[in-house]
């Protein structure tokens, strides 16, 4: 009898729909230097919450192409970046008007 209460509760668990974590919120930067040709792009910005970064200037790496159109230096930016090994890559990019 146990078990079978044991294997429903379970059941009932692993049935619940999966919740996504909260995203982290954007950072805030300034462009400094946009490298469409290499995907790259030169930020000053502040803490980037999702990976634990203080704020400093870096080059960053960009997801797609696309995130840099209209985007030049001087722009002030909000993004999302993610870390995989020692590469920075921006996945989402917006600039403030």
């Amino acid at each position: 009898m146990k078990k079978q209460l044991m294997i429903a509760a379970l059941a009932a668990l692993f049935s619940l729909p999966l919740q996504a974590a909260d995203p982290a919120p954007l950072s805030q930067g300034e462009v400094r230097k946009v490298d469409a040709a290499a995907q790259k792009i030169t930020l000053r910005h502040g803490p980037i919450a999702s990976i634990g970064m203080p704020p400093m200037t870096m080059v960053f790496e960009v997801e797609k192409a696309e995130l840099l159109e209209g985007v030049s230096a001087g722009k002030k930016v909000r993004f999302q970046a993610r870390q995989e090994g020692n590469r920075y890559i921006v996945t989402e990019l917006q600039v403030v008007e």
